[in-house]
């Protein structure tokens, strides 16, 4: 559905002493309920360099190009695209996923920068390279050289390569800053997210127009050349970093075994799944799935300390857990009369700037109200209520997929549940934001950021199959075909399921949430440490 959220200090010792400026000076108390003292202290506090970053990065890139992640002018287009093709809802859930999988790659691409500096630059070299990879992709889209499925596929991927890996590779000083100056955190992270946020609406306020006029592959003629922004911070070094003499795989990988070996395993499976997605059908894919998810999380219960291994185990689960069933959901608002005759008949301006500016608005809400409701609360409390709270903007769609809205016109019920919904989505994405931030070890905060990343990005693209399977069983496979109103008849229970399978996790809240407050630091002993006190170290040393 449109507006879904999605979803560091120097990285290794070999980027020790790369990035030495700091970037944040005095902190102040600040407020997003008094926006303008916001502002002006935020302005303050933080140098103009790490600001212009952010902005390039972050609200341009992902925010407006990359609609937050997997959305905006590359990823909300696609599903048009694949519409096109013909594909079934549980085949264009497989594909966007694919797609999306260098999401699930930062951490492989945080210790490439980590283990191959070139020119002795760990960061630079990486955003020029794949900065001019996605622009070329960006280019076969929009000229309609990438026609059949794998074509699509592979160009949305290195498109989405640039956002993921610059996401992570300018993530390591914001991570710096944040442990530094711990009630400042929250405030930033806002700052970062509210720009992000801002970033989405004007992209879906601009999207769906150009597509119902222009068709589906015009965005993406648009953001070829605002993908080449981001090479002005890159280029002018904003960074701070600085050329140090390579050190190589070997040097990074004895020094960080586990957390290299954690880096290569979830890489090899991303990997494998991409040709998985082109190989095996729908049972084997979801075999697959499960398997690695087992692998992923008993990796980080075993090898990785509990404090950081906990919070990562939960967010992944809560993200398989919460079933991902979007390709059904496009059918079912955009099929025709022809197609769907009870069906919502939503046109692809309502479906992409109506559904995704209320989804956007929400989020505003929510970003600009958390800070001061849950800045005292604890990450297990928030947990708690979010999650009870998300059950019940879940199921208020049952409703509207049984075609019986009690007689408020689909837009509007739509509207309101989407809205609501993203403002609880808010409410937990700053604490976990923060939460990852804290947890990222001295001198490991790009590796451990990525792995932070990567792992709640698998989850969700491992919901995408988990999801097409259940379609699929429940045999809901619409493809926007003719008299295809039967496919939507169980689509109301798949819904049901995805809302409710969240509640398993209220039992393991306490055992893998911290009970702490935002403001607290995490990490109190070895602080420079992913694995002090593991299963495996406590088991080896023994």
């Amino acid at each position: 559905m449109p507006g879904r959220l999605p979803k560091n200090e120097d990285a290794e010792a070999g980027r020790s002493g790369n990035e030495t400026s700091p970037l944040i000076e005095k902190p102040r108390e600040v407020s997003l309920l008094h926006p303008v003292q916001w502002l002006r202290t935020l302005s303050q506090s933080y140098t103009w360099k790490l600001l212009a970053m952010v902005a390039c990065t972050n609200h341009l890139l992902k925010g407006f190009v990359a609609g937050g992640g997997d959305e905006g002018l590359i990823g909300k287009p696609a599903e048009f695209l694949f519409g096109e093709l013909g594909v079934s809802a549980g085949r264009l859930q497989s594909l966007k996923a694919v797609a999306i999988i260098p999401f699930a790659l930062k951490p492989l691409v945080a210790l490439l920068s980590d283990a191959f500096p070139i020119a002795g630059y760990h960061k630079l070299p990486y955003v020029v390279i794949f900065t001019v990879l996605s622009f070329g992709a960006l280019m076969t889209l929009g000229l309609g050289l990438a026609v059949s499925e794998a074509a699509v596929v592979t160009a949305l991927f290195l498109a989405f390569l640039q956002v993921a890996s610059i996401d992570v590779l300018m993530a390591a000083k914001s991570s710096e800053e944040v442990k530094k100056h711990a009630k400042l955190g929250p405030d930033f992270m806002t700052y970062t997210w509210l720009g992000i946020n801002v970033g989405q609406v004007l992209s879906v306020l601009f999207l769906g127009p150009v597509v119902a006029t222009l068709g589906a592959r015009a965005p993406y003629c648009c953001a070829a050349p605002l993908v080449l922004v981001v090479l002005w911070p890159a280029l002018g070094n904003f960074m701070g970093e600085r050329p140090t003499a390579p050190q190589g795989w070997p040097m990074v990988f004895q020094q960080h075994k586990v957390l290299c070996r954690l880096t290569l395993l979830i890489g090899a499976l991303a990997l494998f799944l991409v040709v998985s997605t082109f190989t095996m059908h729908d049972i084997q894919l979801l075999k697959i799935s499960a398997g690695m998810a087992a692998v992923v999380l008993m990796s980080f219960a075993i090898f990785i300390r509990w404090e950081i291994a906990g919070p990562v185990i939960f967010f992944f689960l809560l993200g398989l857990l919460n079933l991902n069933i979007d390709g059904a959901l496009f059918y079912f608002c955009t099929d025709d009369a022809a197609e769907f005759p009870a069906g919502p008949h939503f046109s692809p301006k309502f479906y992409i700037t109506g559904l995704g500016g209320a989804t956007f608005l929400g989020i505003t809400v929510g970003y600009a109200t958390g800070p001061a409701l849950f800045r005292s609360w604890s990450y297990r409390s928030i947990c708690h209520v979010t999650i009870l709270m998300r059950v019940v903007t879940q199921l208020a769609m049952v409703p509207l997929l049984r075609r019986s809205g009690f007689g408020v016109p689909d837009s509007v019920w739509l509207l309101a549940v989407m809205g609501i919904d993203s403002i609880v989505q808010a409410w937990r994405w700053i604490p976990k934001q923060v939460l990852a931030a804290h947890l990222a070890p001295k001198g490991v905060e790009a590796t451990c950021l990525g792995l932070h990343a990567g792992t709640f990005n698998m989850a969700n693209i491992l919901s995408s199959y988990c999801g097409s399977f259940i379609l699929g069983y429940f045999g809901v496979s619409p493809r926007g075909a003719p008299l295809e109103a039967g496919k939507f008849d169980n689509l109301w229970k798949v819904q049901c399921m995805s809302a409710l399978l969240p509640l398993l996790l209220l039992f393991l809240v306490p055992m893998l949430v911290p009970k702490k407050a935002q403001t607290e630091p995490l990490l109190e002993e070895h602080d420079d440490s992913a694995t002090h006190n593991s299963l495996f170290e406590r088991f080896t040393q023994r």
